[in-house]
């Protein structure tokens, strides 16, 4: 394995470009010419205010931007992916970064923008927030695309650094350590395709296995502490995992027919439980449900984002971007 130090070099700033017209363009026969990204008027500009702890308002930032994905807290920070640029906002102060060299971020970790790299074959890179130099890359040799993929969609971030599953290892890495070595622990199973992991701490991660089961990994002893299986094992069509507390809410999937519903998707089986993000231990009792799959991109964005580890809240008024073309 080899982490490799790098210069992040700072381009030149295209979030400028951002804060112009927001023109609604009419679409009708042959001149349809529909924008899904369209520049943002500064009359119309969205603002993000940050709310101490007491509830008095801190700052107001505006974001010339339209949104392509539902904001995050991200240690003291809020992420938020608009169509144009992701933008990352200090939750106390204010200040907005826009990363250059990233293409994604995955999430912000000892003040570096975490995620995967504009361009090269890094794993992952981070960028440092303050636009001074130096950044961090992590590269594998001989290259393993697939992997690389499966790994970036996996990984979540913690207080210290990122974590993810890349072939049938996890892998913890620290961005501002400075060291060549990383945390690993091999899995009985890799991770179910383009399911992120739950980080409940800086040690404890939960893993949905690509066989449908849940693991629970320990980093600090290097091993899979616990393990949970669907109830049929055999058959699992999609599974998830999602903090809520100290416990993780696990879903599973099953294909009930693929044939639209009456309101256009399938229908399916869901298995739904709780546990212990730490131990396994059983929080809930197994539920099941008939009826059409949620999907990530039908969650509405939240207008208001708590950070735990400040206390702060960050309410969001940034417009959606549009989602539609011309007929």
């Amino acid at each position: 394995m080899e982490v490799s130090g790098r210069v992040a070099g700072r381009r030149a700033a295209v979030a400028g470009a951002v804060a112009v017209l927001l023109a609604a363009t009419a679409c009708s026969g042959a001149d349809c010419a529909f924008d899904d990204c369209p520049d943002v008027p500064a009359a119309q500009v969205g603002r993000l205010t940050g709310t101490d702890p007491s509830g008095a308002v801190r700052w107001t930032t505006p974001v010339a931007d339209l949104l392509s994905e539902p904001p995050v807290v991200s240690n003291g920070h809020v992420v938020v992916v608009g169509c144009h640029a992701t933008h990352v906002v200090d939750v106390a102060s204010g200040a907005v970064s826009t990363p250059t060299d990233l293409a994604h971020v995955i999430g912000v970790v000892q003040g570096y923008a975490v995620g995967t790299p504009a361009e090269g074959d890094a794993i992952v890179t981070a960028e440092r927030l303050d636009g001074a130099p130096g950044g961090w890359s992590w590269q594998e040799s001989p290259l393993d695309e697939d992997a690389d993929r499966g790994y970036r969609s996996s990984a979540v971030v913690t207080r210290g650094g990122i974590v993810g599953v890349r072939g049938r290892s996890l892998v913890a890495w620290s961005p501002g350590s400075g060291s060549r070595d990383s945390v690993e622990v091999p899995l009985p199973v890799g991770a179910w395709r383009l399911e992120p992991l739950a980080a409940a701490d800086e040690t404890h991660v939960v893993v949905p296995g690509s066989d449908g089961s849940v693991l629970g990994v320990d980093l600090g002893s290097r091993s899979v502490t616990w393990r949970s299986l669907p109830t049929r094992p055999d058959a699992p069509a999609g599974v998830s995992v999602r903090l809520v507390g100290r416990d993780v809410v696990v879903e599973v999937w099953y294909p009930r027919t693929t044939a639209a519903a009456v309101t256009g998707e399938a229908v399916w089986v869901t298995e739904r439980w709780s546990l212990d993000a730490r131990t396994g231990a059983a929080r809930s009792p197994r539920t099941t449900s008939t009826g059409t799959r949620s999907t990530r991109h039908s969650t509405p964005s939240p207008t208001v984002l708590h950070d735990p580890a400040t206390g702060w809240t960050v309410t969001q008024g940034l417009r959606e971007r549009p989602r539609g073309g011309c007929f």
